[in-house]
């Protein structure tokens, strides 16, 4: 597969993400908070892949194509190789706590952007990211087809943004067990 190929699954996949996300956690108006926390966390991670980019090159991706074969070890050799990508995105993420009320009038801040919440959704982000890169590595290594920084950053794009989703999936649940059912039967956390 060529790195347009590459591009255009990691695309279909971070599409679907967002209707799961948009599913999980519909707007009321403007984007929800988990949405900015992407959108925010995405610009700060496509910025430090740059700085990261300028000390290493492709060469930094490439380590990647060739890296561990388990999750562990991934997560590992992302935060180690790409250490500003991964400050970005969490310094993009966090930033929607102060701002979410701002950004969204009569926002709850209990509900719209807790610290601890958005720390532990980029830790999903982040095994996603690695995550993503593992599926998308053996999916090359299985199609016999060049692992190239393409495949990797597209694994990386798609996986961060179904690791949100997870997250999100995953409060939605533990907020159901506390609290019960029936107080949030119209499916809004």
């Amino acid at each position: 597969m060529a790195a347009l190929a590459w591009t255009a699954l990691g695309l279909v996949l971070v599409m679907a993400g967002l209707l799961a996300l948009a599913r999980l956690r519909p707007a009321r108006g403007g984007l929800t908070s988990p949405q900015w926390m992407l959108l925010l966390g995405a610009v700060g991670m496509l910025a430090g892949l740059a700085l990261d980019a300028r000390s290493g090159g492709l060469q930094v991706l490439a380590a990647l194509c060739s890296g561990p074969t388990d999750l562990a070890d991934m997560v590992a050799l992302h935060l180690s190789q790409l250490p500003l990508a991964h400050l970005g995105m969490l310094a993009g993420g966090l930033l929607v706590v102060p701002l979410m009320p701002r950004l969204r009038r009569g926002c709850r801040r209990q509900l719209c952007a807790r610290l601890g919440q958005n720390v532990a959704c980029s830790a999903w982000m982040v095994v996603g990211m690695a995550a993503g890169s593992l599926v998308f590595l053996e999916i090359a290594g299985s199609l016999q087809a060049v692992r190239d920084p393409s495949v990797v950053l597209a694994g990386m794009a798609a996986g961060m943004v179904w690791g949100m989703v997870a997250s999100v999936a995953l409060v939605q649940v533990l907020i159901r067990l506390s609290h019960g059912p029936a107080s949030h039967a119209d499916g809004r956390t």
